[in-house]
């Protein structure tokens, strides 16, 4: 049942609506708009989806990239690994950036070597904490490297220095604090890998 207060349409200015809607890449093409005049002024709309232009769309459109390089010697293994390695770059980036994990900034120095050597500590921190990520999922563990790395430093030792004379060197005795089963796990894990 049609409401009766509402404004009765110009039949080309329902069409400009359904266009203005359905405008876009390929949404005419995808959405087949019908529009009914059941009397004069109101009009119902009906629509469907072309399911075989949605197949061609989302089967051999979309998801197509196209790949160039000037390496002419590279095979196309290499450049496939060199394209899918970009991801790997900008997440060891995005580690830079990181304020708690391997940050770079902020950097309280001034001078140009104190900067290169800041710099340096962070990006041979960051290797470490990699080769500890690779590590780990090496032995199965599925966290992030910034779980590991915090798993990792609750980890404590305490080392105790026992003087009984003044000549000779100290005996000294290490000794790990108590951990949780899980943690204590993966640290085992973690330290019997690198030996």
């Amino acid at each position: 049942m049609s409401n009766p207060r509402a404004r009765k349409k110009e039949r080309s200015t329902v069409e400009n609506k359904v266009q203005e809607i359905l405008k876009g890449e390929r949404g005419p093409e995808l959405i087949k708009a019908t529009i009914l005049e059941k009397e004069k002024g109101r009009f119902d709309l009906t629509w469907e989806l072309d399911r075989e232009f949605y197949h061609w769309l989302t089967e051999i459109y979309y998801g197509k990239k196209i790949l160039v390089t000037c390496r002419d010697e590279w095979s196309n293994e290499d450049i496939i690994a060199a394209y899918h390695g970009q991801g790997n770059v900008e997440r060891l980036f995005k580690h830079f950036k990181n304020p708690y994990h391997n940050a770079v900034r902020p950097q309280f120095h001034w001078t140009d070597q104190k900067i290169k050597v800041r710099t340096f500590i962070c990006v041979t921190g960051l290797l470490l904490s990699q080769l500890v990520w690779k590590k780990a999922k090496d032995l199965g563990y599925t966290s992030s490297i910034e779980t590991i790395i915090d798993e990792l430093s609750r980890v404590r030792q305490v080392e105790t220095v026992t003087i009984t004379g003044l000549k000779g060197k100290a005996p000294k005795e290490i000794q790990l604090e108590e951990m949780e089963p899980e943690l204590e796990k993966m640290y085992n894990d973690m330290v019997n890998m690198v030996i």
